[in-house]
């Protein structure tokens, strides 16, 4: 009889240990699974993409009821619209008149990218585009 109590105090003992070693194991695991599921997902990843920042003089006209942007990868064919740009943006009027400025996002990265501007009145009246400008687009590095 003495004999098994001693071998089940000597077992006794051995259970913490195990059950240290087992709580660090599940948390390993945990971590490791978190790290495989979250981990790609949180960390930033490089973007393909850029933005331009145009600004320009405001138009003055009473009249005025907005601007648009034109853009492409390629000059402009024309002085006023169409005029060969394969992109337009009707922006409206600015939240700042005085000062208007628009970004233009997701443009590709590594390309050149042509922009003029026009303005419009209120009965529909386009002006010719603004003189050219241009861009290449390098994002920025989230790491």
């Amino acid at each position: 009889m003495e004999n098994q109590i001693e071998q089940q105090e000597s077992t006794n003992e051995k259970k913490p240990f195990f059950n240290v070693f087992i709580i660090i194991a599940i948390i390993a695991v945990l971590a490791f699974a978190g790290y495989m599921i979250f981990g790609k997902k949180i960390a930033p990843k490089p973007t393909n993409t850029g933005t331009a920042t145009l600004s320009w003089n405001a138009n003055t006209e009473s009249d005025l009821a907005g601007y648009r942007i034109y853009y492409g990868i390629s000059p402009r064919t024309d002085k006023c619209p169409p005029g060969g740009y394969p992109g337009k943006i009707d922006i409206g009027k600015t939240d700042t008149p005085d000062k208007p400025a628009y970004t233009l996002k997701e443009l590709e990265n590594g390309k050149t990218y042509y922009f003029s501007i026009s303005s419009y009145d209120t009965s529909g009246n386009e002006s010719c585009f603004s003189d050219e400008m241009n861009k290449t687009i390098e994002s920025a590095s989230l790491y």
